[in-house]
């Protein structure tokens, strides 16, 4: 299979979307101002992290943190106050219980001044992948053992939700970002504002797909962060100087080296069409391959060599 050169898609040479008529199309929303820093974090350690028997008879929603959840929280507080200094913040965070919690102690373990809190904002889209209602210890477990034969992006939890439908709610939390970077009440000075978010392993491994547009099979290679671990992205400092049709998230941020190698992601844009196409015919894998064959190569962590190194 021979891609046209038009198609090829690398740093140098984007695919631009074109719209010839307003009237068929809108485009994207797109942001004159950008915060420095975007920082997600993983909740603390939850009750359910320890046991899923939690899940048993208590709500996803209202699993609360362990006693090493809410020290590691207080410790995620002191980390952020040392990121962001004396910085303004604007946090999000999932209604979840234990992002919540974290988010409480946070704030406190870190010694956050009040004027430098801008706002806070309860975010359902950033809620944790659903694996139905009150859960059955044995089924979610044999769940869990098909989603890795099956692959975590697509494979759907019975009464929940896909990694597909997760990245889709993503996807538009992305867009009320870029509306949200407009206003004053979220971004009150883009030179030293922070954006935050409390949300989940998962969750936060989506966002970072949908950030910097990485494929499906960079999303089943990765992995999720620890408790409290941090993703921080930070603005180019020459951002202002990109093309107008380069100003998007993907291009104005950048994800640190370390937050990389938290949960084990590419550097962003090393992947264009050509490396997909041969991609899928390497190493005598092809299309009358057995489907376990398929599973077993695209989500194998040990063996994949990113051609940018970390």
């Amino acid at each position: 299979l021979v891609l046209p050169s038009s198609l090829l898609r690398n740093p140098s040479s984007p695919i631009i979307l074109r719209y010839p008529n307003r009237s068929m199309s809108v485009a994207p929303p797109t942001s004159t101002r950008f915060p420095k820093r975007i920082i997600i974090a993983r909740h603390g350690e939850s009750k359910g992290n320890i046991s899923s028997g939690a899940y048993v008879t208590t709500p996803d929603w209202l699993i609360p943190l362990s006693r090493t959840g809410a020290a590691q929280s207080k410790q995620l507080g002191a980390r952020l106050r040392g990121i962001v200094q004396d910085e303004d913040c604007y946090f999000y965070t999932s209604p979840y219980l234990r992002t919540k919690q974290t988010l409480a102690t946070v704030l406190s373990g870190g010694d956050f001044s009040a004027s430098q809190i801008v706002g806070i904002r309860e975010e359902p889209r950033l809620t944790e992948q659903q694996f139905g209602n009150f859960q059955n210890v044995a089924e979610i477990s044999a769940a869990k053992n098909t989603r890795i034969k099956y692959g975590r992006f697509y494979y759907r939890f019975p009464e929940g939700e896909s990694g597909l439908d997760v990245y889709n709610r993503c996807s538009s939390f992305v867009n009320t970002l870029h509306r949200d970077f407009e206003d004053p009440d979220v971004l009150r000075d883009d030179d030293d504002g922070n954006v935050i978010m409390m949300t989940h392993g998962l969750t936060m491994r989506l966002l970072i797909m949908r950030f910097f547009h990485y494929n499906v099979s960079d999303f089943e290679r990765s992995e999720n962060s620890r408790n409290c671990g941090l993703v921080v992205l930070e603005r180019r400092e020459d951002w202002r100087s990109l093309p107008p049709a380069s100003v998007k998230l993907s291009r104005v941020f950048r994800m640190t080296r370390e937050s990389r190698k938290l949960i084990n992601f590419p550097k962003a844009g090393h992947v264009n069409y050509a490396d997909m196409v041969s991609e899928v015919s390497r190493e005598g894998l092809t299309s009358f391959a057995e489907p376990a064959e398929h599973i077993k190569y695209w989500t194998d962590k040990t063996r994949v060599k990113w051609k940018t190194p970390f």
